[in-house]
């Protein structure tokens, strides 16, 4: 697989303002219980947190899920807030012939679209948008110790499931997580110049037989107790690099 195009600033040494993205609400809650968060907001490691969801349609009335409006919500809040560093935790799908179970973590190294394709030179790299996020090698590694993580791929796209030719990518990129957001966060992080840092885990595994809807569903509460177990250490750390 191709080295990331684009790159994210480093983590800060000490960011006082910290936005923490988070996709669902049924994701948010544990975390924000697990953080001592007071109406999404509070204090970890020295820095202000703010819990951010993109929100509940009106329409629908379903959290709004996927990339457009995950970068909507992030475009909006950056420039509302200005924050030192953006954080994203959530559920993902997982490869099991990455090693990979329900319930572990990953902590992404680097980002990216499975779902953009166009042909073109120079189009191709910029929607596929594969971003190295901005914690370096020594970094990810502690964070990966202290959360008992794995590091790797988080490769974004609008839909639950795959397609064959997505399975066959993600199997070259040996990628770790899928979701549904990542990779338009950093696009925003990374014409915006802020750093961000991600922790996923795994609900399904993509490269299984089973439903991703069902699976997803049955293992949602599971992992998202895991991630907020996992999200003071993880903030601990990428805060005080």
């Amino acid at each position: 697989m191709d080295q990331p195009a684009f790159t994210l600033p480093p983590l800060p040494s000490a960011p006082s303002r910290i936005l923490l993205f988070v996709a669902m609400h049924s994701e948010a809650e544990p975390i924000a219980r697990a953080l001592g968060l007071v109406g999404g907001r509070g204090t970890v490691a020295g820095a202000e947190i703010e819990l951010l969801t993109p929100g509940t349609c009106a329409i629908t009335r379903v959290d709004k899920l996927g990339p457009v409006h995950a970068a909507s919500a992030l475009t909006r809040a950056i420039a509302a807030r200005r924050p030192d560093l953006v954080l994203n935790m959530g559920t993902a799908g997982g490869f099991e012939s990455q090693g990979l179970g329900i319930a572990d973590l990953v902590v992404a190294r680097d980002a990216m679209f499975h779902d953009a394709r166009v042909e073109l030179p120079g189009f191709d790299a910029l929607v596929r948008a594969h971003t190295r996020l901005s914690p370096n090698d020594a970094q990810l590694a502690a964070i990966a110790a202290r959360v008992g993580g794995r590091i790797g791929l988080a490769s974004s796209g609008s839909s639950l499931d795959a397609t064959a030719d997505e399975l066959a990518l993600f199997a070259r990129a040996r990628t770790l997580a899928k979701d549904m957001e990542l990779a338009s966060l950093a696009v925003v992080c990374s014409e915006e110049r802020v750093p961000l840092a991600a922790l996923k885990g795994v609900t399904d595994l993509v490269d299984h037989h089973e439903p991703t809807h069902e699976v997803f569903l049955r293992n949602l509460k599971k992992t998202s107790d895991r991630i907020a177990a996992a999200a003071g250490g993880f903030i601990e750390l990428v805060a005080g690099s």
